[in-house]
């Protein structure tokens, strides 16, 4: 699906450098072909994969380039590959290594039996430094959310259904609630996207 809940100043997707297939040449082609291989590196990563085991390290600077690789290296050259140009979103290039080792070491306590972090607050803390760090140079939210949907099957947890929100009648709310939590969390309040993850947890029968 386009990224649709990406914050403000996200990459809008429009650029081709880099395109493998070229008879991609619309918009919507491209969305089919992104959509259709994220749903095969989900049955790779969640629904065919063993759970990762807690504490285990599992999260590192190569499982996050593979998976985006896996997410969308059939389309695009940059696949797995961390930016080299600035964007008005995310650190600097040169500061991505950097920031994504902090945030693998952060993460490898947070999932470790001495954190006493609810695991949906884990989910909002690890969904919310990937996004800002902003790592790649397009497909940032959907990798995020995939990362934390890994992180949710390790634990046994309900995935979420993230809203597709280019098809919703009143997507624009959602985006902009997601937006403000996101911005919130940035400043270390995970209050709202907590909230926002919940609401987007299956409803119990």
């Amino acid at each position: 699906m386009p990224d649709d809940s990406q914050p403000v100043g996200a990459t809008p997707g429009e650029d081709l450098s880099g395109l493998r297939l070229s008879h991609l040449t619309t918009r919507p082609a491209r969305n089919v072909a992104e959509t259709e291989a994220i749903s095969h590196t989900y049955d790779t990563y969640i629904f065919r994969a063993r759970r990762k085991k807690p504490g285990s390290g599992w999260l590192t600077d190569s499982f996050l380039r593979q998976v985006h690789k896996d997410m969308f290296g059939t389309i695009w050259d940059w696949a797995g590959k961390y930016r080299s140009i600035p964007l008005n979103i995310g650190v600097e290039p040169h500061q991505i290594p950097e920031q994504i080792k902090a945030l693998c070491g952060d993460f490898e306590y947070w999932d470790s039996n001495e954190s006493s972090i609810a695991v949906i607050e884990i989910a909002a803390r690890l969904q919310n430094r990937l996004t800002k760090i902003h790592p790649f140079k397009n497909g940032n939210g959907r990798h995020a959310r995939l990362i934390t949907d890994i992180f949710f099957h390790s634990r046994r947890y309900p995935l979420p259904q993230w809203p597709q929100i280019h098809r919703l009648l009143q997507g624009h709310n959602v985006r902009d609630r997601y937006i403000a939590a996101m911005r919130k969390a940035d400043q270390g309040d995970f209050t709202d996207l907590i909230q926002f993850i919940e609401s987007c947890l299956p409803q119990q029968a």
